[in-house]
């Protein structure tokens, strides 16, 4: 998709997900993500993980996965996904997870995120994309912000925790429009 910066995105492979099942047990990813850790035999539960919709407007559609590789050493380090397109093309949901632990707080992150909203306004056209994060998620609020991600809403109590309780999330939008374009690192 990209031929400059740290890193590039490209179709989710098998091995890929492999990876991602024994990184997925990280306490601070369970926390983050808001799940129960994946277990070798669950890849088909790993790939709905991506594909469930948390935004109130958008309805099904299609969903893209992608692994966040290092352009450097070609090393697989999380995912991202736009899911809920639909042929109008208004919008998508965006859900972004750096699993590598060595390769958070250092911009990988923001990097992805800004090839990911690029490939959806400049590719497919889209007008809109949203996400939500849970409040206490200060480091993934920064980096939205930084793409230009702006929050829209505090949707109470409508996350379910594996622990069985419920949590806010901010839901968060960027469109067209007010997407500057340029690489906010």
């Amino acid at each position: 998709m990209d031929t400059k910066g740290r890193v590039y995105l490209t179709p989710l492979e098998a091995g890929h997900i492999n990876r991602y099942l024994k990184l997925s047990h990280d306490p601070e990813l369970i926390t983050t993500e808001g799940w129960r850790p994946f277990e070798p035999h669950e890849k088909e539960r790993f790939i709905r993980w991506f594909q469930v919709l948390t935004l109130p407007y958008l309805d099904n559609g299609k969903t893209l996965i992608f692994s966040i590789m290092t352009r450097d050493d070609e090393k697989a380090i999380g995912c991202v996904s736009l899911k809920g397109i639909t042929e109008a093309k208004s919008g998508a949901e965006v859900g972004i997870a750096i699993m590598e632990k060595d390769y958070r707080s250092q911009g990988y992150g923001t990097e992805a995120l800004n090839l990911a909203v690029k490939y959806a306004f400049s590719e497919l056209g889209l007008a809109l994309l949203g996400l939500t994060v849970f409040p206490s998620n200060q480091r993934a609020i920064r980096t939205y912000e930084k793409v230009g991600f702006r929050k829209r809403e505090l949707l109470k109590q409508s996350w379910l925790l594996p622990s069985g309780e419920y949590s806010d999330m901010w839901l968060m939008e960027l469109v067209r429009e007010q997407w500057s374009g340029t690489d906010n690192r």
